[in-house]
């Protein structure tokens, strides 16, 4: 047996015997989140290199309307069937490779929707004499939609588990991405033109990496007929929170103008960032709950969940502890962004416990998440915009973190005390048939 092997048979033991205090399948999830985690961070060494151009050669006003068009851009995404790439995972997990080909026909039909009121909305601007939003929503129009539709082969790899794939086509992405971006905001200082290289690179990587999973896995033409009216229940739910949740910058960039948006960008994306590193539970485990029913998932929910938010916790800690530093070696144009930025790195720790809403994705329940996907954009959408009001900044960035909170609550509730009987057992019935 070679060092490597027996390294590897030392580490697998190892996490076996860690199982008996975490109660979770530690290979699949060091497995899961290997390759998540090592995406995690050459994507984080890329953003924060890329942050540091944003903050030292844009003006702030500048910085400020490229990431008001982005938040326009998002707009626009959430009237996408954004909710496919759910719908595709679960199935793809259960043997419907199919559904890839077929959710994406879907989509492409369906984006000619955001297509149209994009273009709308520019010949509005165009109208009233703002050339540069006006242009900013054509670019978005024509090509938010493409990157949309086409990264459902993320979705696809996720419910064949193929994590080091999913690292390989993602880092390719991102590093046409980044590259494009870094060489943009090196020669030009236009808002205008970096959104149209953001949204450009990542429309053609994205396209790129579709074409290369279907010539690489060749998807069976197994399809699941509830897949796609999933998905689109999914979008459906998903849209009016997607709206709400980006209305914090619009809210900000009105309110307060383009310089504080860029102060406020600064003092958010960082913690988001960072809590992103817990994303890769979710996605390992959305594969793991869809082949459980309610009463498996139930068992060990409250649990996982606490000692997610205990590791978010410490990642707070860490963050708050590191940040004075960080902001004032590499964002010296940012220091008004500090206290900021440390009240909102508390997003950290909801953002690692969200595993109860991905418990409800994988389970399909559907009138759930409807209920859900109403009662929490509201909520957000109540505390932001009298805080912002109130209390500018802060007030925006409290109602975030208490409005992440909440949903953490509900979605727990909605997992112990469905609306209907029987929710959450249909799905994996249908698997084990």
């Amino acid at each position: 047996m070679s060092f490597t092997d027996a390294a590897q048979e030392r580490a697998v033991r190892f996490l076996r015997w860690s199982e008996r205090y975490t109660k979770t399948d530690m290979v699949y999830l060091a497995g899961a989140g290997f390759w998540s985690n090592l995406n995690f961070v050459i994507v984080s060494v890329f953003a924060l290199l890329l942050s540091i151009a944003f903050a030292n050669l844009l003006p702030k006003d500048v910085f400020g309307l490229y990431q008001y068009l982005l938040s326009l851009s998002a707009l626009l995404t959430a009237i996408t069937l954004a909710g496919m790439n759910n719908a595709v995972s679960q199935s793809v997990a259960r043997g419907f490779e199919g559904d890839l080909r077929a959710s994406v026909r879907i989509q492409l039909l369906w984006s000619i929707v955001p297509l149209a009121i994009g273009l709308v909305a520019a010949l509005y601007y165009f109208l009233h004499g703002n050339g540069t939003l006006g242009a900013g929503l054509v670019v978005i129009a024509l090509l938010s939609p493409l990157t949309n539709v086409y990264n459902t082969y993320n979705a696809f790899l996720q419910g064949k588990r193929e994590f080091k794939r999913i690292f390989t086509y993602g880092t390719a992405v991102n590093l046409i991405y980044y590259a494009s971006i870094f060489i943009g905001v090196f020669f030009f200082k236009d808002a205008l033109v970096l959104v149209f290289i953001n949204l450009a690179s990542n429309a053609l990587g994205t396209l790129f990496v579709y074409f290369r999973t279907l010539k690489s896995y060749k998807p069976n033409d197994k399809t699941d007929p509830q897949t796609i009216p999933f998905g689109a229940h999914l979008s459906a739910m998903n849209a009016f929170g997607t709206i709400v949740t980006q209305l914090d910058s619009i809210l900000v960039f009105h309110f307060l103008g383009a310089v504080q948006l860029a102060v406020y960008s600064f003092a958010s994306m960082i913690p988001e960032r960072v809590g992103g590193i817990f994303k890769f539970v979710s996605v390992a485990a959305l594969p793991k709950f869809s082949n459980q029913t309610r009463e498996e998932v139930k068992r060990h929910i409250i649990s996982k969940t606490l000692r997610a938010a205990l590791a978010g916790a410490a990642m707070t800690l860490a963050y708050v502890i590191l940040a004075p530093f960080f902001f004032h070696l590499l964002f010296p144009k940012y220091l008004d962004a500090l206290p900021y930025t440390e009240l909102y790195s508390l997003i950290i720790i909801t953002i690692a416990s969200n595993l109860a809403f991905t418990a409800l994705v994988s389970l399909r329940m559907q009138r759930e998440l409807y209920v859900f996907n109403i009662i929490s954009p509201i909520v957000l959408l109540a505390l932001q915009v009298p805080l912002i009001i109130y209390f500018g900044i802060p007030g925006i960035l409290a109602a975030r973190v208490i409005s992440n909170l909440i949903n953490i609550l509900l979605a727990l509730l909605f997992l112990f005390f469905p609306l209907s009987e029987g929710a959450g057992n249909a799905g994996v019935q249908t698997t084990r048939a």
